[in-house]
């Protein structure tokens, strides 16, 4: 809501601007560029030097983009020692403010995530711009707007042939201004006269993967929509300028991601189904497939694998002995299967890829949640170097033909952004590959590919205590992006989750009902997430990356001041509290699970066990730990003590597919269809049935079920309808 002091919205115009103005104006507001001052309607507005700085930048170049490299060069010297995220991001904040402007609905600037910020409404020079070009102190008031064209042209005229005219040729010079904004308004929009990004098909549904033959005439890609094939994945081949599609798999799945061998005979694919998925090949003209790896294949939203140049190995990643994801490598000769060496410490190795010449394979190395590197491993046995340290999730790593660079695609919250890494580690990130994934190179000529499409994930909710809670559900929170984490309040009043709504993953919160939606954080841009309820009701733990690390933080609802909380371990996340809101419980990435005060301090490791996800209910501590057999969840009392295995509980499929109240553990059984949510009971060991879903709820980004605390409700996430497509653009 704005002030009855704020204009409601400005007469958007083609801007008009130039940068040896002293003095602009704009709806009702003029800026005085030499004396940094701001006034409304003639009254003086308080605005600090940093943030006129901004309005200063923005106004000499309206309607560009202005960086936010830019503007820290601008208002920090190189050398000085600030948080020029946070501190940038304030002076935006305070400018905003001042101009009764917002970042959802913007009047003036507009934010352009991650790349920097644009003025967007009209601007015109004021009376001092016409004394410096020879005007008298008493001219008219329209003096301004008829020198304005013959200024922004930059025709020098005498004093007294500016004065005829002004006097003489209002009427000429108002068809002069005619032009010259016609010609600014070609300037802004930039008609483009053809299209370098295009779509490889127009096909409903979703695909991903995509994967050139040899010769870079042919795309290979798991294509979910196609008949029959019941909202999952098979895998498809398609001729560059042809509409013919070839199927190759007959078998719905889950996941499949594709790699064409370098001879072009066969593709290899790694398939995800209800029977745990495996690596398989296939001839490129179509025929009966061949298991290669059958079990251990690590699971997550983004699977990879690549051909060694020679056809005779293929990387790939799967489950280690430590239970953690790690690179393989197998003989096509033997199927015979090594780790690659050296392997950085990681929470879970992902994503690799040979280069060109096969002597080195390139990886995502998970630290954290949503915190990885890039390294390089000289194939067989080299050295290990680490080119790039990355926020966000890890969506694909190509290896360019020249050897010379990689492209890696990475979300950190709010969809997908392509970006070209050199072995020197410099990086830029392309002006393409909004909503990006899984970019691919053509082995020979001038192509690219990736995925584009946006995740659209919303929080239903179940009545548990209803006769038939799947009758019950409703899609409780949603917007056209995602919506997660969703976890209830003690008393079950409110339900904080994290959503990307506003451009940037920030904490929210909602009523029981959905309504009434309050953002609660705004670091705009650093990945927010995991929000914890203390037993309070009134304070929030959740992790960020606003430090360019995994931090935890602490906010309370009613005087929305985010704290970090300083403790001895780095890159913590997901964040839990003890009953009595005096500690907090989070994982550091590797799989440690620590135990902290909440107002900082020392963190001790709580389990030697490694895990990736824990819920601390009444006295206890229930955690994970990923088994051969699947992910196996453990007790431990929260004053310390022994642990153990939950008795009679059958291993779960997915780290985070469980919740727990002070009665037991919910949890989804998804080893068939349709998938069930079942009860196991701390006192009697038992499990019973409570009801069925359509989707698996969307692992891998937090708990994909929540309960309230009474046991009631039941917070789910799932994937509203998801469209992707692959496109096609020049190398880069």
């Amino acid at each position: 809501m704005f002030s009855a002091d704020c204009p409601r919205r400005p007469d958007l115009k083609d801007p008009l601007g130039s940068p040896g103005l002293q003095r602009i104006r704009f709806a009702d507001y003029e800026a005085d560029l030499r004396t940094e001052e701001l006034t409304k309607s003639g009254r003086r507005l308080r605005l600090p030097h940093q943030s006129f700085q901004v309005l200063a930048m923005l106004l000499e170049r309206p309607g560009d983009l202005v960086s936010r490299e830019e503007l820290r060069a601008k208002l920090w010297p190189a050398g000085t020692l600030v948080e020029y995220d946070q501190g940038l991001n304030a002076a935006v904040n305070r400018l905003r403010e001042a101009l009764c402007d917002s970042a959802e609905a913007p009047q003036f600037i507009e934010t352009l995530p991650k790349r920097g910020y644009r003025f967007i409404a009209a601007v015109q020079p004021q009376a001092n711009v016409l004394r410096s070009a020879g005007l008298p102190d008493g001219a008219p008031q329209s003096a301004p707007a008829a020198a304005a064209p013959a200024i922004f042209a930059r025709q020098s005229r005498s004093r007294n042939k500016v004065l005829f005219a002004w006097a003489a040729g209002f009427g000429a010079i108002l068809l002069i201004a005619v032009a010259i904004n016609a010609i600014s308004h070609r300037w802004v929009t930039r008609v483009s006269t053809g299209r370098a990004v295009v779509p490889l098909t127009g096909l409903p549904g979703e695909e991903r993967s995509p994967t050139f033959s040899p010769d870079g005439s042919q795309i290979a890609f798991a294509r979910k929509g196609g008949p029959g094939t019941d909202r999952q994945f098979d895998l498809y081949v398609k001729s560059l300028g042809s509409e013919r599609l070839l199927q190759l798999t007959h078998r719905p799945s889950r996941w499949i991601s594709p790699a064409w061998s370098p001879d072009g005979s066969t593709i290899a694919f790694a398939r995800e189904d209800q029977e745990g998925g495996g690596i398989f090949v296939v001839p490129a003209l179509g025929g009966s497939e061949r298991t290669l790896v059958s079990a251990g294949l690590a699971r997550g939203s983004f699977i990879q694998i690549n051909w060694s140049p020679d056809g005779r190995l293929l990387a790939y990643s799967a489950y280690g002995p430590t239970g953690a994801p790690q690179v393989y490598v197998i003989s096509l000769d033997s199927l015979s299967t090594r780790p690659l060496a050296p392997a950085p410490k990681c929470l879970a190795a992902t994503e690799p890829v040979f280069s060109p010449d096969g002597k080195q394979i390139a990886l995502a190395c998970l630290s954290s949640t949503a915190v990885y590197s890039i390294y390089t491993v000289g194939y067989p046995g080299g050295p290990l170097r680490r080119l790039a340290s990355v926020t966000g999730y890890p969506q694909g790593l190509a290896w360019a033909a020249d050897g010379e660079r990689l492209l890696f695609s990475t979300d950190p919250g709010d969809g997908g952004e392509l970006w070209a890494l050199r072995l020197d580690g410099e990086r830029v990130q392309l002006p393409f590959g909004e909503d990006s994934s899984a970019p691919a190179f053509a082995p020979h000529g001038d192509r690219m590919a990736y995925v584009r499409g946006r995740n659209n994930v919303g929080i239903w909710r179940a009545d548990l205590a209803s006769e038939h809670p799947e009758d019950s559900a409703v899609r409780l929170i949603y917007s056209t992006r995602s919506q997660v984490l969703g976890r209830y309040s003690p008393d079950g009043s409110h339900i904080a989750f994290q959503s990307n709504r506003s451009g940037s993953a920030e904490i929210w919160m909602t009523d029981a009902q959905g309504a009434d939606t309050d953002r609660l954080t705004s670091f705009n841009g650093a990945l927010s997430s995991a929000p914890s309820w203390c037993s309070d009701g009134r304070r929030i733990a959740f992790d960020s990356r606003a430090s360019g690390l995994s931090s935890i933080y602490v906010e309370d609802i009613n005087e929305r001041a985010p704290r970090k909380v300083v403790t001895s371990e780095s890159n913590l996340s997901f964040p839990g509290w003890s009953e009595d809101c005096r500690w907090l419980y989070a994982t550091d990435g590797q799989g440690g699970l620590y135990r902290f005060a909440s107002a900082g301090g020392p963190a001790v490791r709580f389990t030697e066990h490694t895990s990736s996800y824990f819920l601390v209910v009444g006295d206890r501590v229930i955690f994970n730990v990923t088994e051969p057999h699947g992910v196996v969840l453990w007790t431990k009392p929260v004053s310390g003590g022994p642990e153990k295995p939950l008795e009679a509980m059958s291993p779960l499929r997915y780290d985070d597919a469980w919740a727990a109240t002070r009665d037991g553990i919910y949890f989804t059984d998804t080893s068939s269809r349709p998938i069930s949510l079942n009860f196991y009971e701390f006192t009697t060991r038992a499990t019973r049935k409570l009801m069925v879903l359509q989707e698996i709820p969307v692992p891998g980004v937090g708990p994909g079920i929540a309960v309230s605390a009474d046991g009631r409700w039941l917070l789910y996430t799932e994937a509203g309808d998801e469209h992707s497509e692959i496109m096609l653009a020049p190398a880069q």
